[in-house]
């Protein structure tokens, strides 16, 4: 595939394992030929959470709506729109929703390590 073109709600969302009211939009992956990162997108229910965790992989991440909080690396974050995080491989973090709408935000990862999309 060349390029791709496509409106967010039209591509599936799935709930992400080990979590609590977070679901994941596959939004360009290497299933769309993408060479080097893939672009998801999170949305977050009132009140959920994903676990504490690391990658071998960065994340950058770019907060759309919503109020939440991060913790990286033993600091924590408020998470509002128009924020943006960058979170370096091996990092611990999490995200929880702390607001009374969903929280929603892009991230951004390399194709290389992350393991392919389900």
């Amino acid at each position: 595939m060349s390029h791709k073109v496509a409106h967010w709600k039209d591509v599936p969302e799935e709930e992400v394992e080990g979590a609590k009211g977070l679901y994941r939009r596959w939004l360009i992956s290497r299933e769309d030929g993408a060479p080097n990162f893939a672009m998801r997108l999170f949305r977050m229910a009132p009140g959920g959470r994903s676990a504490h965790h690391s990658h071998d992989w960065e994340h950058e991440v770019f907060v759309l709506s919503g109020r939440g909080r991060a913790n990286v690396g033993g600091m924590t974050y408020d998470l509002y729109p128009g924020v943006f995080l960058f979170i370096p491989a091996g990092v611990d973090h999490s995200f929880e929703n702390v607001g009374g709408e969903d929280l929603l935000f892009l991230c951004m990862v390399p194709i290389k390590g992350v393991p392919p999309q389900r």
